[in-house]
């Protein structure tokens, strides 16, 4: 009987092994697919927060599955997926997910601090915008920088949004890989453009944008808009990167 249950314990023992075991195993390929190009919708509403596409294994190779907002659970943050490289070169997808955390929120969102940005060295520098970062139950701000990132990367910036209690917290930055058609040869002209009178004193200009549409860069006319007390807009450039093609950097609201 002893013997028995034994044989039963170590045949246990095994499978739940070589079950673990057949969980890490991954589908590892030698060129990472395309990336394609997303435009993130508008954010619902305060509670969302950004959970970028994963990569899915299927067969041998790889498929994308879209990004999306979502509502997280209360003291939650998602962690994103990425690339792991292999030693011999190859790579597999490491899947994001949910991360408990300590609590950390505070009743209203705190303004970025007023620091002069300083001037963009070259083309090639992309602003890594600053963070808010959780030390000693409180937010303390690390200021942005200029940096050349790693071809074909881009920085997201890292936003305030809301437990369903209504307390803020601060969603940290990270970096992006962008497609490769989404560089151009050369920066487009702007074009002429007579601005529309301001039609309030209450209104602020917001410039115009390029954006991605139909595998070339359109032109977004600027616009005036009712100014929100709280943000500031801040205005997007060409970003070039190291074999001299660009890439345009959107512009973007910060909290005051």
């Amino acid at each position: 009987m002893r013997r028995s249950l034994l044989a039963l314990s170590l045949v246990f023992l095994l499978s739940s092994s070589l079950s673990a075991l057949h969980a890490q195993i991954h589908i590892t390929i030698n060129i990472l697919p395309a990336e394609p190009f997303v435009e993130r919708p508008p954010q619902p509403t305060t509670n969302h927060v950004w959970i970028e596409g994963e990569w899915v294994p299927q067969g041998n190779t790889y498929v994308r599955q879209p990004g999306f907002w979502t509502v997280p659970e209360k003291d939650h943050i998602w962690v994103k997926g990425e690339w792991v490289k292999n030693p011999d070169g190859s790579a597999y997808w490491q899947p994001g997910y949910w991360k408990p955390i300590p609590h950390m929120g505070v009743a209203l969102w705190i303004p970025e601090p007023s620091y002069l940005r300083p001037p963009r060295p070259s083309n090639q520098h992309l602003w890594v915008h600053g963070e808010w970062i959780w030390v000693n139950n409180h937010y303390m701000y690390q200021t942005g920088y200029w940096t050349v990132p790693e071809p074909n990367k881009v920085f997201i910036n890292g936003h305030w949004a809301q437990w369903p209690n209504g307390e803020w917290y601060w969603v940290m930055g990270y970096w992006k890989r962008i497609p490769d058609n989404v560089f151009v040869a050369s920066m487009p002209p702007e074009p002429s453009f007579n601005r529309p009178p301001q039609p309030s004193s209450e209104h602020i200009w917001v410039d115009g944008e390029w954006a991605w549409r139909n595998n070339g860069y359109a032109w977004q006319q600027g616009y005036w808009i009712v100014r929100d007390p709280h943000k500031m807009w801040v205005r997007g450039y060409w970003h070039q990167r190291q074999d001299g093609q660009f890439y345009w950097i959107n512009g973007y609201w910060e909290w005051i």
